[in-house]
C-alpha cells in the first residue's frame, strides 16, 4: 500500500527543529572527541526516561539520533523514489509490531544474567553475544537503508527502547493526541500519514500505542484547522505541536549540560 503526503509549511519547520536536533547530537558528541575532551552524554538514559515519564514519547519523534536518521532518510526516499513508498499490509504490521517487544524481553533477561548496566556503555551489551552483535548491524540496516522504502522500520518493529516507552507512557500518561469525536468527519487523512500505522481515527486519545509525537496528524492539511478534531494534550493541557517539540528539545539539551557539570564527567 502506498502512502502519499505533499509537503507543507508545518512540515518543513519540523524538518528544521530535527535537523538542528540531528546536528546538535553530532555537534556535542563529536566535537568533544576531536578536541580532546570526554564525549558528551546526549543520550543519557537517565535523562531520556526522566524525558518519556514527564513529556511522553517527544524524545523518539524529535531528538532520537537513530529516529531523526529514519526521518530523514524517509524524506530522501519520498525525493528520490517516489512511486517506491510503502506500508507493511496492516494484518501483518500488527503481528510485527510485537517483534520489538520479545526483543524487549530478551534484553531484560541479558541484563539479569549477564549483569551488564543498561545506563553504562550500550556497546557493552550490543557485543555480549551473536544475537546482540547482528542486531547492532541490522540496526545500521533498518535505520538508513529500509526507511527509503519503509517509513520507521525500526522505531516500528525493532527497536526495544521504544516498546519500554509504550510500556511507560501507558502508566504514566503525560502526554497524548485526543481526537474530538463530535467534529472528526472521519476523512481518515490522519491514518494515511501516521509513519507508526496507527488507526488514529478509530481513536478517542493516543498514548503509549506506539505514538512518536511526530505530529503529522496535526498538519493543517491533514486535520482541517476550521474542525481541529485532533490536539495535542500534555499534562492536561492543550500545547501546539512544534513549539512543544522546540521547546522539549532546547530543556533536554539543557538539562543534559546541567547533569554533565553536576557530575563533573
Amino acid at each position: 500500500m502506498k502512502r502519499i503526503k505533499k509537503n507543507t509549511n508545518f512540515t518543513f519547520k519540523r524538518d528544521l527543529v530535527r535537523a538542528i536536533a540531528a546536528l546538535s547530537f553530532y555537534a556535542l558528541v563529536l566535537i568533544p572527541h576531536i578536541l580532546g575532551y570526554e564525549g558528551f552524554e546526549y543520550e543519557s538514559e537517565y535523562i531520556v526516561l526522566g524525558s518519556i515519564l514527564l513529556l511522553g514519547p517527544w524524545f523518539c519523534g524529535w531528538a532520537c539520533p537513530f529516529g531523526n536518521a529514519s526521518y530523514f532518510m524517509t524524506r530522501l526516499g519520498a525525493k528520490l523514489f517516489p512511486s517506491l513508498q510503502f506500508q507493511i499490509q496492516p494484518k501483518i504490521h500488527n503481528i510485527l509490531k510485537y517483534c520489538k517487544y520479545l526483543l524487549l524481553v530478551y534484553f531484560l533477561s541479558l541484563f539479569a544474567i549477564k549483569g551488564i548496566d543498561y545506563f553504562g556503555d550500550h556497546m557493552v551489551m550490543y557485543q555480549s553475544n551473536w544475537f546482540t552483535s547482528m542486531y547492532i548491524k541490522f540496526k545500521h540496516i533498518a535505520v538508513l537503508f529500509i526507511p527509503l522504502f519503509l517509513p520507521r522500520f525500526f522505531c516500528k518493529y525493532l527497536c526495544f527502547q521504544k516498546g519500554a516507552y509504550n510500556l511507560l507512557n501507558l502508566i504514566f500518561p503525560s502526554s497524548s493526541i485526543i481526537r474530538d469525536s463530535s467534529t472528526c468527519i472521519n476523512c481518515k487523512k490522519c491514518d494515511r500519514v501516521c509513519p507508526m500505522q496507527i488507526r488514529i481515527s478509530k481513536k478517542e486519545s493516543i498514548m503509549g500505542d506506539e505514538c512518536l509525537n511526530c505530529f503529522n496528524c496535526l498538519d493543517q492539511d491533514v486535520c482541517p484547522p476550521k474542525h481541529r478534531s485532533l490536539k495535542l494534550q500534555v499534562w492536561g493541557k492543550i500545547r501546539m505541536p512544534l513549539q512543544f517539540g522546540l521547546l522539549m528539545f532546547f530543556v533536554y539539551i539543557l538539562i543534559s549540560l546541567v547533569v554533565k557539570l553536576i557530575s563533573g564527567a
